[in-house]
């Protein structure tokens, strides 16, 4: 079935409910098994599209997925872009439904893969271990102002229950990659790259499962790395880096900063880029980033990667 045949059906998905809009019917079903089973029945097998909102469109999505329909999860604001391109202010749940199916028919969005159960433990695990490390930190920081000796003593019980958690998380990560043999062979090979360690490496096989599979250029930018041009004219700006996954770039940024200190070939490259080229060292640093995210899909993608950066 090639995309002109396909038929699509936007999926505007909240909390509680499912919106569709489908041969100008709208329609609403709980975001629920019983309420997706109930859209699969009304609507039948098509491709249809949903938005990325947080997580609350996995179960729908894994469901229809497992029910054989082709599913597509896109980029919210790829779908309001398109829906302010086409003068459509208006937003209610229906005409998101329906601007979601408009958008499928002229993007032709690429199907989603269900991820494995070991990839969405992986990811589960990766996730709250940055959660952990968002709240020691933020009560790391009430720690050093604090003055009330009943106060100070509640948050030090505390920091100690997270350092527990922490521990017991990084041992469920590298469990949840040593009992996977393909997950593994990755981890391997990423951690042959001065600068990307255990941490980093969960991090990258957690929101990329797609390593290895992907060019230099599409890597780069799924991890929101790859400057954009923005000429016009005789005008040429300044590139910028735009979108790609946010956690992504967090650990990468870590992650050069480590290498730039360790690893001799990102150290010549850094100091290359701010000394003789005279780039800003942040501009650096991101160019550090997006040679690590491309060494690492280097390293997954060809079993013969030899080169140990």
């Amino acid at each position: 079935m090639n995309c002109k045949e396909k038929v699509y059906c936007g999926v505007d998905v909240s909390k509680l409910h499912l919106d569709v809009l489908y041969k100008g019917r709208p329609d609403r079903f709980d975001n629920t098994i019983k309420g997706v089973e109930s859209m699969m029945a009304r609507i039948g097998k098509v491709h249809y599209v949903l938005e990325s909102t947080g997580g609350y469109e996995r179960m729908a999505a894994w469901k229809l997925m497992d029910a054989g329909a082709d599913v597509s999860i896109v980029n919210p604001s790829r779908v309001r872009h398109y829906a302010l391109s086409m003068g459509q202010l208006a937003k209610t749940d229906p005409i998101d439904a329906g601007v979601i199916g408009d958008f499928a028919a002229a993007a032709h969005p690429k199907r989603s893969e269900k991820p494995t159960k070991e990839q969405r433990l992986l990811c589960a695990l990766v996730d709250r271990r940055q959660q952990l490390n968002e709240m020691r930190t933020a009560e790391t920081s009430r720690l050093e102002t604090a003055a009330d000796p009943s106060f100070l003593k509640l948050v030090k019980k505390h920091l100690n229950w997270i350092e527990k958690e922490l521990k017991m998380l990084e041992k469920k990560i590298a469990e949840t990659i040593n009992t996977n043999a393909p997950m593994k062979e990755k981890n391997q090979r990423i951690q042959r790259i001065k600068g990307l360690g255990k941490i980093c490496s969960a991090t990258l096989l957690a929101h990329i499962p797609e390593i290895g599979t992907l060019s230099r250029q599409e890597i780069a930018a799924l991890a929101g790395l790859a400057p954009y041009n923005r000429d016009s004219g005789s005008t040429c700006k300044r590139r910028h880096i735009h979108g790609g996954r946010k956690r992504l770039r967090a650990c990468l940024y870590m992650a050069a900063v480590c290498a730039i200190q360790h690893n001799p070939v990102m150290k010549d490259f850094y100091i290359r880029l701010v000394e003789e080229n005279h780039r800003p060292k942040k501009v650096a640093l991101t160019a550090v980033m997006r040679k690590l995210i491309i060494a690492a899909n280097s390293a997954v993608k060809n079993p013969d990667f030899g080169v140990v950066i």
